[in-house]
């Protein structure tokens, strides 16, 4: 039976795109009032006085096929399909810096682990890429 026959009025609902367009601008307003540098590494130098802390844990996200062709010294291989299943090996209580091949699978491990509660975490969207474009040393298995 048709709304009409049936006595129901149909209220109008706003269209997806409105929708979409009032999500956006929450979460860039939401993302405006996070300090620069809270959740990423910007660069390499940023990345290299970050691990002049001892305390700092380096994640390389990626396949361990690719972590055994190349990763960034020091680097312990935790692959972003298992990050939920192995939180016991990611500290709280230490600063810790994910890496990926080009930022995306960083990304989302970041958020992951901020979900999850974790405060210390930031990513490094240069990457790998960038820690190789830069001519760093490069660690393989």
């Amino acid at each position: 039976m048709p709304f009409a026959e049936s006595g129901v009025i149909a209220q109008e609902s706003p269209a997806i795109s409105e929708v979409a367009v009032n999500l956006e601008s929450e979460v860039d307003r939401d993302r405006a009032s996070i300090p620069s540098g809270y959740f990423t590494i910007a660069n390499v130098a940023g990345l290299k006085t970050r691990l002049k802390n001892p305390q700092t844990v380096l994640v390389d996200v990626r396949e361990p096929s690719e972590y055994k062709s190349g990763h960034i010294p020091n680097a312990i291989n935790i692959p972003l399909r298992t990050l939920a299943q192995t939180l016991n090996e990611i500290p709280r209580d230490r600063p810790v810096v994910l890496y990926c091949s080009t930022g995306d699978r960083s990304a989302m491990g970041v958020m992951t682990l901020h979900l999850l509660g974790y405060e210390n975490v930031q990513g490094f969207p240069p990457s790998f890429a960038g820690w190789k474009a830069s001519g760093k040393r490069i660690a393989s298995n």
